[in-house]
């Protein structure tokens, strides 16, 4: 199980299309919105703020993307031939999952660093560990959502419905606009969102605040409710 792990980190990172997707797109939203949108009249630091956002975009994206690959590799015959290997059938989930979690490591830490150097973002040396562990914590429900999405469809289905997913959750989550700019009824449904909340980790963090119990209840809630769907397609798929 070691070595296809092994197997699964390296092909991980020698995709440059998802280092392109999962990093740069974030990274050019950011530039874009802080360096030539600039919205005015907001009563936070934008610029701090949105980094966190555009952060927890990429990692959301890099662990939902799990899903994709674990489609493809069903319609393609890969999981036949592991199946006469001597890899348990968990170890290729396992693998899929601590693949999926260092690789959505580059789109946070590649996000932090052009807020801190190009978007000029000041905070204690200690923030920003923090805030690397944060948005990785709380993106991990989204790498359930991606592997109950892996196991119900088939191919380039199984992306193009993520890719729908990833982005009205993304919105819905203020990960592109923030909530106070939206209506109040949409704002309401917006802070119960799983995106909302794994931004929320991060936003607390700019203030020096913790986790509130709510959110961290809210996005229990969704991590379990996604690994239920996700062992219930597993199952279904074996």
């Amino acid at each position: 199980m070691r070595s296809y792990l092994k197997l699964e980190l390296l092909r991980g990172l020698r995709n440059p299309a998802n280092l392109i997707l999962l990093t740069g797109f974030p990274l050019a939203l950011y530039l874009l919105s802080t360096k030539v949108l600039q919205p005015k009249g907001l009563t936070f630091d934008f610029e701090a703020s949105h980094m966190v956002s555009m952060a927890t975009y990429g990692a959301m994206g890099g662990a939902l993307f799990i899903g994709g690959a674990i489609a493809l590799e069903r319609t393609n015959g890969w999981l036949r031939q592991l199946a006469v290997t001597p890899l348990p059938a968990h170890g290729y989930l396992v693998a899929k999952l601590v693949s999926g979690a260092v690789g959505v490591l580059p789109s946070i830490v590649v996000v932090l660093i052009a807020g801190a150097t190009l978007g000029g973002v000041r905070l204690p040396a200690a923030t920003w560990p923090a805030l690397v562990l944060l948005i990785w914590v709380g993106v991990i429900p989204f790498a359930m959502l991606g592997i109950a999405f892996g196991y119900s469809m088939r191919g380039q289905s199984a992306s193009l419905a993520m890719m729908g997913v990833y982005f009205l959750l993304s919105v819905l989550g203020g990960l592109w606009l923030p909530v106070e700019l939206m209506p109040s009824g949409m704002r309401t449904l917006a802070e119960y969102s799983p995106a909302f909340q794994a931004g929320s980790l991060g936003w607390r963090a700019l203030a020096g605040q913790g986790p509130t119990g709510t959110s961290l209840l809210v996005l229990a809630a969704w991590a379990l409710l996604f690994a239920a769907l996700a062992a219930w397609r597993y199952r279904r798929a074996l």
